[in-house]
C-alpha cells in the first residue's frame, strides 16, 4: 500500500506514509518544514505535496496519491498554477530579507485562482534574517484557511523555535544504495542523464558514483556528467594510493609525491583529505568486522585485504592525523606547509 503514497518520490518511506495520511483524510498542517541536505529532494517533494493536497483523486483509497494524471496534477506538474508561488530570496542576496515576507503578507488573502488552496513554497527558508522570520510569523500564526506553506530548509535549526512549534518537521533520509540504483537505471531523470550507459560501460565508476552521492538523487545526478565526476573519482584513487603506500612502511617518497600532488588549492586538498577520511573509516570498521557496513570502498574483498595490513591501533592514529590536518586547514593555515607536516606526522604513525 505504501507504494500508493508518493510513487514518484524515491525512498522516506515513513515520511511519505505520514504525508499521504494527512492529505488522505484532511489532517494535514498548514504548514510543513521539509528539511535535508542540498540534493535530497526537497524541491521535488514540495511540488508532489502540492500536486496531492490538490489532486482530484485525493480521497480515493485505491489511487496513487498524487494520481499525476488528473488537470490540477498535471498543471501543477508543469509549473502551470499560480496558486502554487514560490518564495525565494531576492537577486544576489544572501539571505532573506523582510521585504521578500512583507510581499507574500500583501497577497496572501486573496482567495486561489484554480484550487481550493494556495500553496506557499519558501525556498532556502533558513536564510530568512530574525526579522523576517517575526514577520512571517504574524501569518503563520492566523493564516487564512486555503493556505499552505511548505518551509524548505537544510538547518531548521536557524528557524526561530516559534516558527518551529507551528509547522511539522520533515526530515528527509539518505536514500538507500540499492534504491537509489533502481532510480537512476529506471527514472526517466536517470535515464536520460545516461546511467544505464555507465552501468553498462564502466559499472566500477557507477559504483563508486552510488557511494560518492551519499545516498543523494540530486548530488547523484549531477555526478553522472563526466566533467562533475572526474575529479571526485580522482580524490578516491589518490586516497587508495595513499593508503597503500602507508602499508609498505618504505614509500616514503612515495607518499611525499602523492601529498604533493593534492595542489595548493585549499577547497581540493580539504576534498582531497576527506575521502582519506573515508576510507580510513571503512578500514577501521573492517579491522573490527568483515561484515561492516562500507561508506568509501566498493570492493569489499580489496578493502579487507588492505585493513589487514594495518593494526587498528595504527588505523585509528592515521585517521587522527589526517583529522588534524583538516583542522589546520579550516583554520586557514598554509596549504603546502600543513601538508609537509602531514607526510612527518604520516611516516611516525
Amino acid at each position: 500500500m505504501s507504494d500508493l503514497f508518493f510513487p514518484q518520490f524515491a525512498g522516506n518511506s515513513t515520511l511519505r506514509a505520514q504525508l499521504a495520511t494527512d492529505l488522505r483524510h484532511a489532517t494535514f498542517s498548514h504548514a510543513y518544514i521539509l528539511e535535508g541536505p542540498q540534493g535530497f529532494g526537497k524541491h521535488t517533494l514540495a511540488r508532489l505535496i502540492a500536486m496531492a493536497a490538490a489532486c482530484e483523486r485525493r480521497t480515493d483509497e485505491g489511487a496513487p496519491l498524487p494520481c499525476g494524471q488528473c488537470k490540477f496534477c498535471r498543471k501543477i506538474a508543469a509549473g502551470n498554477c499560480h496558486d502554487v508561488i514560490t518564495v525565494s530570496r531576492e537577486a544576489d542576496r544572501a539571505t532573506m530579507g523582510v521585504n521578500v515576507i512583507r510581499d507574500l503578507r500583501r497577497g496572501i488573502a486573496a482567495v486561489p485562482n484554480d484550487l481550493n488552496l494556495k500553496i506557499y513554497i519558501i525556498e532556502d527558508a533558513h536564510t530568512m534574517t530574525e526579522e523576517a522570520q517575526n514577520a512571517f510569523l504574524l501569518t503563520l500564526e492566523e493564516p487564512p484557511p486555503f493556505v499552505l506553506f511548505l518551509l524548505l530548509t537544510e538547518n531548521a535549526g536557524a528557524l526561530l523555535e516559534t516558527i518551529r512549534s507551528r509547522a511539522p518537521r520533515l526530515r528527509l533520509q539518505p536514500i538507500a544504495r540499492e534504491a537509489l540504483a533502481e532510480h537512476l537505471l529506471h527514472s526517466p531523470e536517470g535515464i536520460s542523464a545516461g546511467a544505464p550507459t555507465l552501468k553498462r560501460e564502466a559499472s566500477e565508476e557507477f559504483e563508486a558514483l552510488l557511494t560518492l552521492s551519499g545516498g543523494s538523487i540530486g548530488r547523484a545526478l549531477t555526478l553522472l556528467d563526466a566533467t562533475a565526476r572526474a575529479p571526485h573519482l580522482q580524490y578516491r584513487e589518490n586516497a587508495k594510493r595513499l593508503l597503500a603506500l602507508l602499508a609498505d612502511r618504505d614509500k616514503g617518497e612515495g607518499i611525499l609525491l602523492l601529498l604533493r600532488s593534492f595542489g595548493t588549492v585549499r577547497q581540493e586538498v580539504l576534498a582531497q583529505l576527506s575521502a582519506v577520511s573515508l576510507a580510513l573509516r571503512d578500514l577501521i570498521l573492517l579491522s573490527q568486522s568483515e561484515h561492516a557496513p562500507l561508506i568509501f570502498f566498493t570492493d569489499r574483498e580489496a578493502a579487507t585485504d588492505l585493513a589487514e595490513s594495518f593494526t587498528a591501533m595504527r588505523l585509528f592514529s592515521l585517521g587522527e592525523q589526517i583529522a588534524a590536518a583538516e583542522a589546520m586547514l579550516e583554520r586557514n593555515a598554509n596549504v603546502r606547509l600543513t601538508l609537509t607536516h602531514l607526510f612527518t606526522q604520516l611516516l611516525n604513525t
